[in-house]
């Protein structure tokens, strides 16, 4: 995928996942969050930058070989962006999707995640 024409604080965030090192993690998450931002998925929730790099932590803890990749394009409008996005680790292979909001300097001020396919409707 071609980053350059993706939203910075999409690529900053990015690669806050993909960071080994905290203060690499920091840079990046700094690099992409406003203030307050708030992160949300069906394991953790976070607050900040600061509550956010500790989330980034544990996971890198848990699962020190896990790297997340664009599993789509991002699909924009207004302040909203949404994208797909794929987690390997181990033999484990998980997909998902954002819901990222952003304020008008184009920094991160909430992200919505989902894990595995939407639920078939029945």
């Amino acid at each position: 995928m071609d980053i350059t024409n993706l939203p910075a604080c999409l690529v900053s965030y990015f690669a806050a996942w993909n960071a080994t090192d905290p203060a690499a993690m920091h840079r990046h998450v700094a690099n992409a969050f406003g203030k307050d931002t708030r992160y949300l998925d069906p394991h953790r929730s976070a607050t900040g930058v600061e509550e956010f790099v500790d989330c980034l932590i544990a996971f890198r803890v848990s699962t020190p070989d896990a790297t997340i990749s664009w599993a789509s394009g991002v699909d924009s409008h207004h302040h909203l962006h949404r994208y797909a996005w794929r987690l390997r680790y181990g033999t484990q292979d998980v997909t998902g999707y954002d819901v990222v909001e952003v304020d008008a300097d184009q920094r991160i001020v909430a992200v919505l995640s989902f894990f595995g396919p939407l639920p078939s409707i029945h």
